[in-house]
C-alpha cells in the first residue's frame, strides 16, 4: 500500500475536525489499562459481528430490549482508498459512501483519539433489515465505533472498552433520535438488557434479565420501511397518570416473567399504553396482528422499536431446546402461519422469520498486517 493517510473526503472531513465531542485517550483508568487496552503492534484487519435487537417488549418503551441471534458482520481492512461493499438486506438502499453510518463512526471514534481517519475498505454482509424496527443503526453504530476503536490502538474486548462502546453508541443513538435512551445495550452485551441514562451525557446503566431455555421469537418483518422519525413525532409530549401506572405494572410483571420463567401472565404484561395505541395509527397491521399471534398461542406480542416489525414470544416454559424435538418449532410455526395470515387480511406484505435470543452481544476478531491473529 502507498499513502496511509490521503485527504480525507468531505464527509468525513468535517465529521473528525468538528470538535463537538470529547476526546476520547487510552488512559481512561489507569496507567496499567492504558497498557493493557493498547496493541503493540498497528491492526489491519477487523471482523466484527453485532445482533440485530428488538426493543420496548411491549410496556418498557425505551427502556427493555433483547439481542436475536441474527448477526450483521463487517470486514474493515486498510487500503489505498475509501471503498463499502454491501450484500444483503439494505443493498440498494443503504448509502455506500462515506455518509454511511459504519464509515461516519469509525471516523468519529478515530476523531475523538485525535487521530486521523485512515483509508478503509469496509465489507458488510447485512442480516438485519434496514428501518423495521430490529436494530440496524444500532448495529451500525456499535460496529462502526468499534472498528474505529480498533484502528486506533485500543483493544476492543475489555470491560472497560466495551462499556465505552455503550456510552458513546447510546449518546449518538440517542442525539440521532433527539431522545435520551440505551436500546443499544443488547447490540453490546447482547441477552435482554434494561438501560437507562444515568447521570451525565455519557452514563448508562444497564443490567442483563434472565430469559428462559428454549425462548422463540416469531418476527413478521414488512417488506415496507418505516420512518422512525415519523414514528417519534406521532407520539404526545405528557402521558396521563394512569396509563404510566398501567406501563410500570406491566414491566415489572414482563420482568419477573422472564426472570422466573412465568410466561402465562405474559400476554397481559406486553400491555402498552405509552406507544402502541399511538404507532397503530401509522401501523395499523399492528394490533390485528399481535391478536392473531395471541390466538395461535403465543406468550405474549408487541411492536418492536419504532415499528414495523411486529414480534410474538413462544417456547420457554419447557425442559427442551429448540431443536432436540419438533413441538417448540411446530408451536412457533403455528403463530408464524397465523400472524402471516392476519398480515395478508390487512392488505400488509412481509416475511415471517423464526429466531432465538443472543446471550452474545458485538463480537470482534483482528488481525494485523502479517495475517496474524492478534484477538
Amino acid at each position: 500500500m502507498s499513502a496511509l493517510r490521503p485527504p480525507l473526503g468531505g464527509a468525513l472531513r468535517r465529521l473528525v475536525s468538528s470538535g463537538t465531542a470529547p476526546r476520547v485517550t487510552h488512559g481512561l483508568s489507569s496507567r496499567i489499562g492504558a497498557v493493557e487496552e493498547s496493541f503493540l503492534r498497528p491492526v489491519h484487519k477487523v471482523e466484527i459481528t453485532v445482533p440485530a435487537t428488538i426493543s420496548n417488549l411491549g410496556p418498557g418503551f425505551d427502556c427493555f430490549s433483547l439481542a436475536l441471534n441474527l448477526r450483521n458482520k463487517v470486514v474493515v481492512e486498510r487500503s489505498d482508498s475509501y471503498s463499502m461493499d454491501i450484500r444483503g438486506e439494505g443493498r440498494w438502499t443503504i448509502s455506500k459512501g462515506e455518509e454511511n453510518l459504519i464509515a461516519q463512526m469509525t471516523a468519529k471514534a478515530l476523531g475523538l483519539m485525535e487521530q486521523d481517519m485512515i483509508p478503509l475498505r469496509f465489507d458488510c454482509q447485512n442480516v438485519v433489515p434496514p428501518r423495521r424496527g430490529l436494530g440496524s443503526s444500532s448495529a451500525a453504530i456499535v460496529a462502526g465505533y468499534a472498528a474505529g476503536l480498533a484502528f486506533g490502538g485500543k483493544l476492543i474486548n475489555t470491560p472497560a472498552t466495551k462499556k465505552l462502546i455503550l456510552s458513546l453508541a447510546a449518546a449518538e443513538e440517542s442525539d440521532k433520535n433527539r431522545k435520551r435512551h440505551a436500546r443499544i445495550a443488547p447490540a453490546v452485551y447482547g441477552g435482554f438488557q434494561i438501560s437507562f441514562p444515568g447521570t451525565g451525557r455519557e452514563k448508562w446503566v444497564t443490567q442483563r434479565v434472565s430469559i428462559p431455555d428454549g425462548v422463540q421469537l416469531v418476527c413478521f418483518i414488512p417488506d415496507d420501511e418505516a420512518s422512525t422519525t415519523k414514528a417519534r413525532e406521532i407520539l404526545p409530549e405528557r402521558a396521563p397518570y394512569a396509563d404510566t401506572i398501567f406501563n410500570i405494572s406491566r414491566a415489572s410483571m414482563l420482568v419477573n416473567c422472564f426472570a422466573t420463567a412465568q410466561f402465562g401472565p405474559l400476554r397481559f404484561a406486553m400491555e402498552d399504553r405509552l406507544h402502541q395505541q399511538h404507532r397503530s395509527k401509522l401501523f395499523p397491521h399492528c394490533d390485528p396482528i399481535i391478536e392473531a399471534a395471541l390466538v395461535a398461542g403465543a406468550h405474549g406480542a408487541f411492536l418492536s422499536g419504532a415499528g414495523p416489525s411486529v414480534v410474538a414470544i413462544t417456547g420457554g416454559v419447557g425442559i427442551a431446546e429448540p431443536g432436540t424435538d419438533t413441538m417448540s418449532q411446530f408451536l412457533a410455526e403455528k403463530v408464524s402461519k397465523a400472524v402471516h395470515a392476519a398480515a395478508d387480511r390487512h392488505g400488509v406484505r412481509g416475511t415471517v422469520h423464526i429466531a432465538g435470543p443472543s446471550l452474545t452481544g458485538l463480537s470482534t476478531k483482528g488481525w494485523d498486517e502479517a495475517g496474524i491473529r492478534m484477538w
